[in-house]
């Protein structure tokens, strides 16, 4: 048995893919060839023109269903995948009556170009799949390309993806091919076997363009991270920082409303300088004495003394590295101190054992200079074991040297640097005129290599070489109420405004409690004075709170005043200054505040309430709304339909470090649409899709019941209800549907029951509202492009058939390209018209009272999203309920 066997060292099939060698026991890799790799391929980043993936130089969906290939032949869960992600096509969700249309009327009409290019000629030929078996069996994709392509000339113009070959003619059958490997120079058997005819019309057909575009983008010698490319020419280092951007781009063919498009997304990639030994190092340099270990997003302080294992596991897992030798990334899972970069392995090639530090030196020309360095663990993704599944492979964990894996994205400490973020933004925001000129470049690069135009024209593809132009409409502005009458808005901002005009709902207000260190007694109890000053014109009179010196800052001693005095009398909230921004302190607050005593807080730190008073004066405005709105104020209402309706926001947190998720869901319970009740749970399995709509639903419908019965309203139940759901993969839709939508019917019909209302059928809308897409729009304005305004809306050309969708530009930025919203409505038997669709989510980017102006969401998913994050990342426990009812985690 070898020391690898010994120390229970495992590889998976990713692992082959670099040419590491498995256990000695593990089987061989059975072809299945219902496993179309050619998907994998293109998530995973293996497509490289023929080279071994090993040796050359981020948003997805989950799956559900499929459309099926022309024989009924079922594809493997990778394809399935695949196609949910870029296709789609799986799930039709526009509505069927061939009268409707998914365009609005209102607002003024202009045109608007976005970041496609139309696919001007699309291959007219009919594509033959084969499976492709080698005898013996071969691991690695590379190798299996190498031993195919010396047979080009037989088989024609081809693509083969590791499994599954893709041609244009019919070979004899069954057709057997002999190969030598160059390695031990032995034969090599292929059989290939026609498995189905593949029509224009199927999507399989268009992920196999998708796979001819990759091919062209390898020719670009770009280097491929994952399954997108970038340019590592155009590298760029961040000033006075230890940061590498790398700029990219990720392109995707599909069909839209009428005509097939390529996408092309500018992207990047942060990599740092530093590596997974570099943290593990200063992880153990660290001073224990009052450690700061953050783990994911949350700070715990440490006064024990922590493991230095501990320590490093709880900095390094979840986090993604990055292997310099071939470019690709892990995210880890685990860190190994049993083995170390000097274990030992069996290397199957070889039949030997080797260590790690041999391996590298012979295979990368990488030296390892730390022989005892513990070992990174990376598990196989949800991905990876239906991948194995499909070849009867049992997934297992890829063991990586820390010295060789770079760290990727920005750590913690490097979030709040805001010196760092600064620098970072003058290189990645760039403005819309310098995005559209890097998309022509990108088009002309395509153009200006022969090799490129060959390929293309070989299957029959050319693209435009201008970007698509859409129609669009600028929404009316949205006037805002007050409790001074009407204001109308200009470009998504109103903050002047509102300082001069009184809420249009405000909020008693009684007694508090301020919590200082006593160092800081001058400059807080003048900053009150502020938030006292700037509350009287808007209506909103702040009482003098009761102060609590503290001569010593640590977070129990916090915890222990608010102990001993907030028990004692009935505060509305209480306020805690730190001197510095100790976010293990922060959460313990919240934690205190919001799960064992059910009173809202105010948390604020000495560097916000220093400077000049111009700048106090708006940090203290800031401060006091945040204060009434946790008291019940609304300080202002946007025009909105006046109808006995109930908004909803949804969104999640996820911890994969821990594997929990939070869900949060906020419903409305006025007619204004300003008031929301809360509701949260923490989901053990960190899963995305919620199974407690239900509970949710029917507790938003008590407390809507609630409020309308206090009202003294007729109507005790909403007629419509409207949901904003955060996005998620187009594989999740029917899941979505089946589970979250089968919730809130459920909760309708007990909520029937429970208010004796009788029958309780509302109509509901249910909208993905998606932030993360690859969509940009431009507005030429003479020579130059610019953003378009606030309030655009894009229904047509590059929206997809099968969804009754739309693109909604709310902000205005000064910086970089605008990023539009993508609303994907796929239930709607309220019957809400696109009009209205269109013009409430307008208008909800309105009413999100944390900040005076427009945000890229509606406000109902903007402040579910902000509760999600507080529990996940700070409280990690549920609230008490008595703060469901208003926005207490602003």
């Amino acid at each position: 048995m070898s020391d690898a066997e010994r120390r229970g060292v495992k590889r998976s099939s990713r692992e082959l893919q670099q040419h590491l060698p498995r256990r000695p026991q593990e089987k061989d890799r059975a072809h299945n060839g219902t496993s179309s790799q050619i998907i994998q391929e293109i998530r995973q980043g293996e497509v490289r023109g023929g080279e071994a993936a090993g040796e050359s130089g981020e948003n997805s969906g989950s799956s559900r269903g499929l459309s099926r290939i022309r024989n009924n032949q079922p594809l493997g869960n990778t394809t399935e995948k695949f196609f949910h992600q870029i296709l789609s096509h799986d799930l039709v969700t526009r509505p069927t009556d061939a009268r409707f249309s998914k365009a609005g009327s209102e607002g003024s009409q202009i045109e608007v170009q976005s970041n496609y290019f139309h696919l001007t000629k699309r291959p007219d030929m009919k594509l033959l799949q084969y499976r492709v078996d080698f005898t013996p069996e071969i691991d690695h994709p590379g190798v299996k390309k190498a031993l195919i392509r010396v047979h080009e000339q037989m088989i024609g113009k081809y693509i083969f993806d590791g499994t599954l070959l893709y041609n244009t003619t019919r070979l004899p059958q069954p057709l057997e091919l002999i190969s030598k490997r160059k390695s031990d120079d032995s034969e090599v058997r292929i059989t290939l076997r026609l498995t189905s005819e593949i029509q224009k019309e199927d999507p399989v057909y268009t992920s196999v363009t998708n796979l001819i575009l990759r091919r062209c983008m390898s020719m670009l010698n770009l280097v491929m991270i994952r399954r997108n490319f970038y340019d590592k020419e155009a590298r760029e280092d961040v000033p006075n920082h230890p940061i590498t951007i790398w700029p990219g781009y990720l392109t995707t063919i599909r069909h839209h409303e009428q005509e097939y498009f390529m996408n092309v997304e500018v992207i990047n990639k942060f990599l740092r300088r530093d590596t997974a030994y570099d943290v593990m190092d200063k992880m153990r340099r660290a001073n224990t004495d009052n450690l700061q270990v953050i783990f994911k997003h949350v700070t715990l302080s440490i006064k024990t003394n922590i493991s230095k294992q501990e320590r490093i596991k709880a900095e390094l897992v979840g986090k993604i590295v990055m292997t310099g030798y071939n470019n690709k990334t892990y995210r880890i899972d685990d860190v190994d101190f049993v083995n170390r970069a000097d274990s030992t392995f069996h290397l199957k090639k070889e039949d030997r054992d080797i260590s790690y530090i041999e391996y590298y030196k012979n295979r990368y020309q990488q030296n390892i200079r730390f022989p005892n360095q513990p070992m990174l663990v990376s598990r196989p993704s949800r991905r990876d074991i239906n991948g194995c599944a499909n070849q009867n492979i049992e997934p297992q964990a890829i063991y990586l040297v820390p010295e060789l894996c770079g760290m990727t994205g920005l750590s913690a400490e490097q979030r709040d640097n805001n010196n760092l973020k600064k620098a970072i933004s003058t290189i990645t925001r760039v403005t819309p005129d310098r995005r559209v000129e890097t998309l022509l470049k990108f088009r002309r690069r395509l153009t200006n290599s022969p090799e490129i135009q060959r390929e293309l024209r070989s299957w029959g593809l050319q693209f435009a070489n201008d970007l698509v132009t859409c129609k669009a409409r600028i929404l009316p502005a949205k006037p805002l109420i007050t409790g001074a009458g009407r204001i109308n808005i200009r470009e998504g901002e109103w903050s002047s405004d509102m300082q001069r005009n009184k809420m249009a709902v405000s909020a008693e207000f009684k007694e508090w409690i301020v919590i200082l260190p006593s160092r800081m007694n001058q400059q807080v109890r003048h900053f009150v004075k502020l938030i006292q000053q700037v509350g009287l014109p808007q209506g909103f009179n702040v009482p003098e709170p009761r102060y609590v010196a503290l001569e010593r800052e640590q977070t129990s001693e916090y915890i222990n005043a608010m102990r001993d005095n907030v028990s004692q009398r009935d505060y509305d909230i209480v306020m805690c200054v730190l001197r510095t921004n100790r976010t293990d302190t922060y959460s313990a607050i919240k934690k205190y505040t919001f799960c064992e005593r059910g009173i809202p807080s105010q948390v604020i730190t000495g560097r916000i309430i220093e400077g000049n008073q111009g700048k106090l004066m708006s940090v203290a405005t800031k401060v006091m709304t945040q204060i009434a709105c946790k008291l019940g104020a609304e300080p202002w209402k946007a025009q909105v339909p006046n109808k006995p309706w109930m908004i909803v926001g949804y969104d999640t947190f996820h911890d994969a470090a821990q594997r929990k998720a939070v869900g949060a869901f906020v419903a409305s319970t006025n007619d204004s649409f300003t008031r929301y009740n809360s509701s949260v749970k923490i989901h053990s399995a960190n899963e995305e899709i919620s199974p407690s709509f239900q509970h949710h639903m029917l507790t938003s419908l008590k407390a809507y019941y609630m409020a309308q019965v206090e009202n003294k309203s007729k109507i005790l139940l909403p007629e419509n209800i409207i949901v904003y759901r955060d996005g998620i993969g187009a594989g999740d839709i029917q899941t979505v549907l089946d589970i979250e939508l089968g919730g809130i019917k459920e909760a309708c019909k007990k909520a029937a029951m429970i208010t004796k209302t009788g029958h309780y059928d509302p109509g509901i809308s249910f909208v993905i509202v998606s932030k993360k897409i690859n969509t940009r729009f431009f507005l030429k304005r003479r020579d130059a492009f610019g953003n378009p305004p606030c309030g655009t809306v894009v229904d047509n050309t590059v929206t997809l058939s099968e969804r009754f969708d739309f693109f909604l530009v709310s902000q205005k930025v000064n910086q970089g390209t605008i990023s539009p919203i993508n609303f994907n409505v796929i239930y709607n038997s309220s019957n809400i018209t696109p009009d209205i669709h269109q013009s409430l989510a307008y208008a909800l980017t309105h009413v999100y009272f944390n900040w005076p102006g427009t945000v890229r969401v509606p406000a109902p998913i903007q402040y579910a999203h902000k509760l999600a994050y507080l529990i996940g990342e700070r409280t990690q426990r549920m609230p008490l309920d008595n703060l469901a009812k208003y926005p207490y985690y602003l």
